[in-house]
């Protein structure tokens, strides 16, 4: 008998799935490498095969076999996945693999872990990837909702990993954020997950903090079985650094020039007013538009948060991301992905979004924004941001999620208002305008005193300039101060401020003329600029920026 003639003997087989039998004719298994395989090597005799497969995913293929039916679904997708492999049906496996990433969730996050360290699908997301997606998104991930349902398994893998925070009492607060979400059941994990904060980083003040939250769950910091150094902040070097786990709290600040349209130059800065080259990037349309890649690859956002580029620093090349649009986008991703949506139901009271009139922070309470333009847009602990829009009575807006706003600046020349949103829902900008440059420059800082003294919670300090003033607006409590403008007009030196980048690094706020590539910092607590940094180059500058080179 010819080898391939069993296809066409209209005869049934019987298939044993665990407890499940099906009779398949023959003829509808041709198709399928396994029953190929298996059918070409018996010499067509097997009448009988016995399966051990997942019994749902196995009913699905058993509805294609016979319907042409198939059933996609994230409930099944891990055990589908693993069954399409075993029969060797690629066609299959490729719609999970498209299905499975687009529809990649953080509230599945420990399933993905998982299933990545059994299986290793170059294709798809990785284990490796996953873990460099957590890390350089930690802070917004552990502000979400679904954060306070990840299991204590899953909250120390991740508190394992070389984690992106600002300061290390981040990592405190999201784990008190974690333990008090069920108080009375997962007290009990404090002892084993305050282990892996650095206690060398923190300050006095953090430290009776924590001493204080374990307290309160019936635990003494003396008697736990870890390391706390001392009650004060010490460097690392002086301290041994016997972490658990190292964090990146400073970062590297870069300067981007154009070539071409299909070349950039990144250079970093390594000293006073000394810029290093560190490589030459070509345009490369390929490269991932995921969020969740390789640790060597980089996005550097700068305009106002408007604009961003992707960078792989392992094979020197680079992309424009697409910031806005649908679900691939940036910022579509950001809200799919890790439900940003929900997130003002867990921050902190004290972070109320308001209005800057005047250059005052006045809150609005009882009143809903429907938003026209976007000026700024920031993924820090939330996803923040200032928009122009018109103020609405809250039966007005039927959308949930602008509860109360604040109208953050007046222009009496364009006759807006400015709003700072706190809990930003990107999706609700589909209507905003996105063309042309943004009439304003913001960034967020800390407080330095707060984090050299003993005081625990640096303020967040909302930098923000027009072509009108500067001032800054302290978001807890609402504190205003109008600064000196004086040097920034001349410093602007133009109607617009698209040559212009306000950005924050390691603390300090910058203000970038990308035309004379000339750059000042901000004195805190005073009205003073102090030059920085002068660069001559006959490149056009696309942008300075402050970023994670956690993998260099």
């Amino acid at each position: 008998m010819d080898d391939q003639q069993w296809t066409l003997v209209d005869t049934e087989v019987t298939i044993v799935n665990r407890k499940k039998s099906y009779q398949i004719p023959k003829q509808k298994l041709s198709s399928i490498p396994y029953f190929v395989k298996l059918f070409s090597d018996s010499n067509c005799g097997t009448t009988k095969i016995e399966l051990d497969l997942d019994e749902s995913s196995f009913d699905n293929i058993v509805d294609f076999i016979l319907n042409d039916h198939l059933s996609i679904s994230m409930e099944s997708a891990f055990s589908m996945i693993e069954t399409v492999d075993y029969l060797g049906m690629d066609e299959i496996k490729q719609k999970y693999h498209d299905y499975f990433q687009s529809n990649f969730n953080i509230k599945l996050l420990e399933e993905y872990l998982d299933f990545y360290e059994s299986h290793k699908y170059q294709e798809m997301f990785t284990e490796k990837k996953l873990y460099s997606f957590i890390a350089k998104y930690f802070l917004p991930i552990s502000n979400t909702r679904d954060f306070l349902n990840f299991s204590v398994s899953l909250l120390e893998r991740i508190l394992k990993l070389k984690l992106v925070v600002s300061y290390e009492y981040q990592i405190v607060e999201a784990i008190h954020r974690w333990s008090g979400f069920y108080q009375k059941a997962r007290r009990q994990y404090l002892p084993k997950l305050i282990k892996f904060v650095n206690f060398c980083h923190l300050t006095y003040g953090d430290m009776q903090n924590v001493t204080y939250m374990l307290a309160q769950s019936g635990f003494n910091i003396h008697t736990l079985q870890f390391n706390v150094h001392s009650f004060h902040a010490c460097r690392p070097k002086l301290c041994g650094s016997d972490c658990e786990s190292p964090r990146f709290h400073f970062k590297t600040l870069i300067a981007v020039y154009e070539f071409d349209e299909n070349t950039i130059e990144i250079r970093r800065l390594t000293g006073p007013n000394l810029w290093t080259k560190n490589g030459r990037f070509t345009r490369d349309e390929k490269i991932s538009n995921s969020l969740i890649v390789a640790d060597h690859i980089f996005d550097i956002i700068y305009d106002s948060g408007r604009k961003g580029i992707r960078v792989d620093w392992s094979t020197k090349k680079f992309k424009a991301l697409k910031m806005f649009g649908d679900d691939n986008s940036y910022y579509g991703q950001i809200h799919k992905y890790m439900n940003m949506y929900i997130t003002q139901d867990i921050q902190d009271p004290y972070r109320l979004s308001g209005m800057i009139t005047e250059s005052k922070m006045v809150t609005r309470y009882g009143l809903s924004l429907s938003p026209t333009r976007l000026e700024f847009i920031s993924l820090g602990d939330h996803l923040e941001g200032i928009c122009c829009g018109h103020e609405l009575p809250c039966e007005s807006n039927q959308s949930g999620f602008y509860p109360s706003v604040n109208p953050a600046y007046y222009n009496s020349d364009s006759k807006q208002h400015y709003y700072y949103l706190p809990s930003l829902d990107y999706r609700q900008l589909s209507s905003c305008t996105l063309q042309g440059p943004a009439e304003t420059r913001s960034c967020f800082s800390l407080d330095q005193t707060s984090i050299n003294i003993n005081c625990s919670h640096p303020e967040k300090i909302l930098y923000f300039l027009t072509k009108q003033d500067f001032s800054l607006h302290f978001l807890r409590g609402f504190r205003s101060k109008k600064l000196d403008y004086s040097f920034l007009k001349s410093f602007i030196g133009s109607d617009s401020l698209d040559h212009i980048e306000l950005t924050s690094h390691n603390n300090s706020v910058l203000i970038c003329n990308k035309k004379t590539k000339t750059i000042y910092s901000h004195i805190m607590g005073t009205d003073t600029w102090q030059f920085m940094s002068e660069i001559v180059s006959p490149q056009k500058m696309i942008t300075i920026a402050s970023i994670n080179l956690h993998s260099e």
